[in-house]
């Protein structure tokens, strides 16, 4: 069944858009790829800054408090101190002295509490509120021994420090290591937070990377697929490039072998048909010089004229059957006309030929190939087939050149006994980006049938029957 050269195109066409498509998914999943993986290390780059930026901030935090809450204790203990000192001192001028440190304590321990607040988190505010009254209630019960002279100093003294300064500072320091408690535990909440971050950013990646090396993978399958497809098909252009030429080796030889053919076959003409009736002539032409009269040289003379016409006859029969000239003078469908004639009145065949009034346009290698195309077949039908009717078709539409010819014949298996006949013919049309085909099998006759795709087929004119 012979496939259109339109149906071929689309094949093309069809086999070139699935060739490219993959090409550009892989484009697209290898840059996809590559964006994914600019995503990661954006992401983990931002993430790790973040989390190192928040580490560092918050134990500098912590740290600052730390500090502070240090330095509390330390001057509430140095308060305390003083105040022993003062309670227990004889010299008033001393005592002032003391009361002045005192005094400088108390407004450095001020500062350290509202710097403090500035930098307290909500989960401390309570426990710091409960220090800073307590603290305030420390201040408030040195506040009448502050007043006391020397005498009521060494009266109460031991008992004011033993029931009121101490159980006071011991409450004091108490709370200060509550609210470090609390502050390492707003430590520890950070530093669980940072980790929880760290969990969100970790699961993030697995699961990004988890996505790439999926994606990586169906790419890499991909990619390994149309390898395989490009090699095999590669694979597949070389042997068809080995088959083409060792056609075209074997064409190469078909070729000289048919000219040789062809040479053998005009000198064997040459030699027995027009040698030997020129022979006929001269041996005619010496009996002419010696016949006796004018009688008998009328004859020999009649009898050469013969022999002549029937050279001439073969000359022209012999320059037809190489090149007719009709096929450049009166058209294709008069040559023919002229060869389904010659071939019937040669072998006996019934040959019918029905053929287009066709418009002269045909390209000279179209009309050429279509001569000798029908030639060889009205051959091999008179020479092969053993048939009784030869029909020959000639139709151009608008889709372009048809012919056609069809026998009753013996028929024979075309995938078998294909001879180089018929494979000069299936050679000449497609060169020409024809169509030929060849339907046959034993005892059901042969149909050959060509096909020339033409612009401006136009519609068929009236047909003639010979």
């Amino acid at each position: 069944m012979a496939v259109s050269t339109d149906e071929n195109g689309s094949i093309r066409r069809a086999l070139g858009r699935l060739l490219s498509a993959p090409a550009s998914v892989l484009w697209i999943g290898f840059t996809g790829l590559l964006l994914l993986m600019a995503v990661i290390a954006i992401d983990a780059t931002r993430s790790l800054h973040d989390v190192e930026v928040t580490t560092a901030a918050l134990r500098t935090e912590s740290r600052s408090r730390d500090g502070l809450l240090d330095q509390l204790r330390t001057d509430i203990h140095s308060s305390a101190t003083v105040v022993r000192d003062y309670l227990l001192e004889p010299d008033d001028a001393r005592a002032e002295s003391q009361k002045v440190e005192l005094e400088l304590l108390r407004a450095r321990i001020d500062d350290t509490l509202r710097v403090y607040e500035q930098k307290l988190p909500d989960t401390e505010k309570d426990g710091f509120e409960d220090l800073r009254s307590h603290i305030e209630s420390y201040w408030k019960s040195l506040a009448p021994a502050l007043q006391w002279d020397t005498h009521a100093r060494r009266a109460k003294g031991g008992r004011f420090l033993q029931d009121v300064i101490m159980p006071v500072r011991a409450e004091v320091f108490q709370l200060t290591r509550q609210v470090t408690a609390l502050n390492e535990r707003d430590l520890d909440a950070g530093e669980e937070g940072i980790r929880a971050v760290q969990s969100r950013f970790r699961r993030r990646v697995v699961a990004i990377s988890v996505f790439a090396l999926v994606l990586g993978l169906i790419l890499g399958a991909v990619s390994i697929r149309r390898v395989q497809y490009l090699e095999r098909e590669a694979r597949a252009r070389y042997e068809e490039v080995e088959e083409a030429h060792r056609e075209l080796r074997k064409l190469s030889g078909r070729l000289v072998t048919a000219q040789e053919e062809e040479r053998r076959n005009l000198s064997r003409e040459l030699h027995d048909e027009i040698g030997q009736g020129m022979s006929a002539m001269l041996v005619e032409l010496g009996r002419v010089e010696a016949a006796p009269d004018s009688e008998t040289r009328g004859e020999r003379l009649t009898s050469v004229r013969r022999m002549a016409e029937a050279t001439v006859g073969m000359v022209r029969n012999m320059a037809l059957l190489l090149r007719p000239s009709m096929l450049d003078d009166l058209g294709l469908v008069a040559a023919l006309r002229w060869q389904a004639r010659e071939v019937a009145r040669r072998s006996g065949l019934n040959v019918k030929m029905v053929a287009d009034e066709i418009a002269e346009d045909l390209p000279d290698s179209h009309r050429t190939c279509v001569y000798r195309v029908v030639q060889e077949a009205l051959n091999n039908c008179a020479r092969h087939s053993q048939a009784t009717q030869v029909r020959v078709v000639v139709h151009r539409d608008r889709e372009g050149l048809s012919v056609t010819v069809q026998d009753d014949g013996i028929g024979f298996e075309p995938s078998r006994e294909k001879g180089m006949g018929l494979l000069g013919m299936e050679e000449r049309v497609e060169r020409l980006g024809g169509l030929f085909s060849m339907e046959s099998k034993p005892g059901n006759g042969t149909v050959l049938s060509i096909h020339f795709p033409l612009a401006g087929g136009g519609p068929a004119s009236l047909k003639g029957i010979v």
